[in-house]
């Protein structure tokens, strides 16, 4: 976030925790909360100090100015330190490490800082918070559903379940970005002067005009970027400085590691590392163009070799179910196939064809057990 972002959301923080926010103000803080749930986070932290805070005064607009420089000194410093690829955790411990550091001097002023606010910063208002946050919008599609949405500039994304985009209603400036949790295809407009990036959790990717596909669910066990025409560049945001090209008919995968399974990164003549590979895509049948990394925009749920631990996630997602199984040795069943118009039970059937299982459903959970 850029500095103007921390002073709004301190300013709708501090209206908030001291009793003066209006039902304005309020949804404000909502959308800040609903573009990155890191901001709830900070809220949640600066709330638990304000609720032990003690009476001590102090100036007002000198601690604000102390806020403001020690967000972006320490922001710099543990940018540095983040261990790469170490997932979101690290991210929550590097905003507990900086912010601690500042929520001392918050939690003296912030009852009042508003005030202050509007007084050393009268280009701040409710009004261009506001305006800020009005041209976003934000579409989600719950499991067992897809959506298409077609972009103000042409660009149509074909959204998968229980994913969420965030977009403008307008595109404005030297470039087109959105915001993609979960999965997408994009069908992206040419414009040479605007380039279109896709920010998500471990990556973001930009693209002049191409067709691509992004699979980025925070639960899964790493992130997809599929390339079918164009290219497109990757920079992944543990490691900024490495740039990965990729061209037609390749995939990215990026390890989607916890903190303790991370590796740090070490200085390389090659812009992959353990956590990435780049590998071609894979077809459904020799003779078909039919690829199974984008079969899902055709409503087909392509497995090969996978494991039913994976696949149970990718069929929930489709069936709009939750899965859960009675021991780990039947995660580990391995299947290949093709679901299309097969409802839950016909699906589960064709897989007791391969393995033995037993499963039961109750409401919109499949229990899976042994005989």
């Amino acid at each position: 976030m850029d500095n103007m972002d921390n002073r709004i959301f301190l300013l709708l923080v501090a209206r908030s925790l001291s009793g003066e926010a209006s039902e304005e103000d309020s949804k404000e803080l909502l959308q800040f909360f609903e573009e990155d749930n890191l901001y709830k986070e900070k809220f949640e932290l600066f709330k638990a100090h304000w609720e032990d805070k003690n009476n001590v005064r102090t100036d007002i607009n000198a601690a604000l100015e102390k806020i403001m420089l020690r967000i972006e000194k320490d922001k710099d410093k543990e940018e540095k330190k983040i261990i790469p690829m170490a997932g979101k955790r690290s991210v929550i411990i590097k905003f507990l490490k900086t912010f601690s550091k500042v929520a001392a001097i918050l939690i003296l002023c912030v009852g009042c800082a508003y005030f202050m606010y509007e007084k050393a910063e009268p280009d701040i208002s409710s009004h261009q918070v506001k305006h800020r946050k009005m041209d976003w919008q934000i579409k989600q599609t719950q499991k067992g559903a897809r959506s298409i949405i077609i972009l103000a500039d042409g660009t149509k994304v074909i959204l998968n379940a229980d994913s969420r985009l965030q977009f403008p209603q307008n595109f404005s400036g030297n470039k087109r970005e959105v915001y993609l949790t979960g999965e997408a295809f994009f069908d992206v407009t040419h414009n040479a002067n605007m380039p279109f990036i896709i920010h998500t959790d471990k990556m973001n990717i930009k693209v002049l005009g191409t067709e691509f596909n992004v699979k980025s669910y925070p639960e899964d066990s790493s992130y997809e970027t599929t390339l079918i025409n164009g290219s497109i560049e990757v920079t992944l945001k543990d490691r900024p400085a490495d740039r990965i090209i990729l061209k037609p008919k390749e995939k990215l995968i990026v390890a989607n590691l916890s903190p303790e399974e991370a590796i740090p990164h070490q200085e390389s003549s090659s812009p992959l590392h353990p956590q990435l590979s780049v590998t071609n895509l894979h077809y459904i049948s020799k003779t078909g163009n039919d690829i199974v990394e984008t079969s899902w925009v055709n409503n087909k749920l392509v497995f090969q070799d996978q494991s039913f631990g994976n696949l149970a996630i990718d069929m929930g997602r489709k069936y709009a179910i939750n899965i859960q199984f009675s021991n780990e040795d039947i995660k580990r069943y391995r299947f290949t196939g093709i679901f299309e118009k097969e409802t839950v039970k016909e699906a589960l059937n064709a897989l007791q064809l391969t393995e033995k299982f037993n499963y039961r459903i109750v409401d919109s959970t499949v229990y899976i057990f042994n005989h």
